[in-house]
């Protein structure tokens, strides 16, 4: 019940800044057009009035997509293509870590059928416990060692994610503290780095539990205890295996970096010229895709577009070109969810119950 309340507070926070936000443009649209025609909207009745804003609000809306140049927006969706096969080596080679050989061709379907649920499913049981069920039940029901690897991939993401936002804050550190927006969100990134990078170092750290008293104790109390402390020893794997850990970052740096270039491409594709040019992309996104990593609303909906208005209006782009930006982004990343669609209806197994799921976490 409370995995229901949750995913339905993140799907009210979507639709509510959603809301927000195209009724602030679309009341933007409609004042232009008052004033073009030289009318007094005060004059109006209410319902004149918002016939007014909601249809010139969407019409403009619409015309800022349609402005986007499709040879641009199809390197967008390349862009992200590129950052689809470096996941895909990336977790393989976390895989083989534990011992888990699976084909490439298994790897990239049991990948992209966990891409198509994490973009279609409202619910606590996404694309990653998939993921996790399929390669368990592929590699000798190995359970605890395949949500090892699925959460190990997500941490080299977020942790990598972070470091490059601290660097572009450090390097644009004169434009961080000169905007009040900027600075709490390198505090909170600040913030959420240190506490990631020290939550990883306790994690590989062998007999930390034993040092505090009672703490052995309690762990011992927690629901399918043996199975997290195999999933904890999974982990500590990847500690004596450091070459591995820094091929995965460099290929995190790749998926990072390809993913930000898709958001330029689409850029350029509509046209947008902000102030410091590529500078503003490269400073603004880390910290856009930082934030939005947090599962506050669904895939990130809202929050994400709320944050590139406020940020790239810093820079000299309407919001509803700004919001424009964000969802063309967002659907060249979904293409590549679709994609996940074809594999999973040509995947051997079938879908798990939420029982099997379970299993697995």
């Amino acid at each position: 019940m409370k995995q229901k309340l949750l995913a339905l507070a993140r799907v009210l926070v979507s639709v509510g800044i959603l809301a927000y936000l195209f009724n602030s443009i679309f009341q933007k649209e409609a004042a232009k057009y008052f004033e073009e025609h030289q009318i007094n909207p005060e004059t109006l009745s209410w319902s004149a009035r918002a016939h007014i804003v909601w249809t010139q609000g969407p019409e403009a809306l619409w015309a800022v997509f349609r402005q986007v140049d499709p040879v641009w927006f199809a390197l967008g969706i390349a862009s992200m293509g590129a950052v689809c096969l470096l996941g895909i080596i990336r977790w393989r080679m976390i895989l083989h870590v534990q011992g888990l050989d699976l084909t490439l061709p298994r790897v990239s379907s049991i990948f992209f059928v966990g891409m198509f649920f994490n973009a279609f499913l409202l619910g606590s049981t996404g694309g990653d416990v998939i993921k996790a069920w399929y390669v368990a039940h592929e590699t000798h029901h190995k359970k605890a060692e395949a949500v090892a690897t699925v959460v190990v991939d997500r941490l080299i993401g977020l942790l990598t994610l972070f470091v490059i936002t601290l660097v572009m804050m450090g390097l644009y550190y004169h434009r961080v503290f000169d905007d009040p927006k900027l600075r709490l969100w390198a505090v909170i990134t600040l913030a959420v780095v240190v506490s990631t990078v020290a939550g990883t170092a306790l994690g590989f750290w062998k007999g930390f539990a034993d040092k505090l008293p009672r703490l052995r104790a309690l762990l011992r109390r927690l629901p399918r205890y043996d199975t997290l402390k195999r999933m904890v020893d999974a982990y500590r794997t990847y500690a004596s295996h450091p070459v591995v850990l820094g091929k995965t970052i460099a290929l995190t740096v790749g998926v990072h970096t390809f993913s930000m270039l898709a958001i330029v491409f689409v850029g350029w594709g509509l046209g947008l010229r902000s102030t410091h040019g590529v500078v503003d992309y490269f400073l603004y996104l880390p910290i856009i895709n930082s934030v939005t990593a947090v599962p506050i609303s669904i895939s990130g909906f809202g929050v994400r577009e709320g944050m590139y208005a406020v940020m790239f209006g810093e820079v000299g782009i309407a919001t509803s070109e700004a919001v424009a930006l964000s969802l063309l982004g967002y659907l060249a990343s979904l293409f590549w969810s679709l994609v996940g669609a074809f594999f999973y209806l040509t995947h051997r197994r079938e879908l798990p119950t939420a029982k099997e799921m379970a299993t697995v976490e």
